[in-house]
């Protein structure tokens, strides 16, 4: 897959003389700040996860075997729907939106690197807030090429002790945008942000 700066992109598209809009477009999501600020429908594997946390069941034993023996086989399914609220940094008088091929994630718990996935759907942004349904593989996050399982044992105990995690976990982001000289994969991770005001149901 190409990967190319977005310098080099716009200047590509410039040249081959595509739209003005949609080269803004690309530029205004890429300097744009991203902010999670919520996680509903959770389900691993079809364990409603939402359903526990309100219930306060939290998650057996067994569950919790099953849960990591999938995550190191590279079984684990997830879905859920996520609110992304997105700020542009210069406001437009015309709706800008992006479109993204592929979603690559890391999710890190106390600053421990926990598990990746690709989400491999097609996702349009706009500004403001976005309600994404999503469905991705899950695998272990890896030191030294072998997998570590530190920050993924430390999900699983706030889990388990019905925490709210909220503020023990960063989403990063490498998004593949969909331009009309192919897709483009960014060049770094962008840092998704916490809101002010926790309001996810994870």
């Amino acid at each position: 897959m190409m990967r190319i700066g977005i310098v080099g992109l716009l200047l590509v598209m410039a040249l081959l003389g595509y739209s003005c809009k949609q080269a803004q477009d690309i530029k205004a999501f890429t300097e744009a700040q991203y902010s999670l600020q919520g996680v509903s429908d959770i389900k691993l594997n079809g364990i409603d996860v939402e359903e526990r946390i309100q219930t306060r069941q939290g998650f057996t034993h067994e569950e919790r075997d099953s849960l990591l023996a999938t995550i190191t086989s590279n079984s684990l399914q997830v879905s859920s729907t996520l609110a992304l609220h997105v700020t542009l940094k210069d406001a437009a008088e015309e709706e800008r939106n992006l479109t993204i091929t592929k979603l690559r994630w890391l999710l890190f718990v106390d600053g421990e690197e926990a598990l990746a996935g690709t989400i491999d759907e097609t996702l349009v942004l706009q500004e403001g807030l976005n309600k994404l349904p999503i469905e991705t593989p899950v695998g272990l996050a890896e030191a030294d090429s072998q997998p570590s399982y530190t920050g993924l044992s430390r999900l699983i105990t706030l889990l388990g002790q019905r925490s709210d995690i909220r503020q023990h976990v960063t989403l990063k982001i490498k998004p593949t945008i969909k331009t009309p000289v192919g897709d483009i994969e960014s060049p770094a991770f962008i840092t998704v942000t916490k809101p002010a005001a926790a309001v996810a149901s994870l």
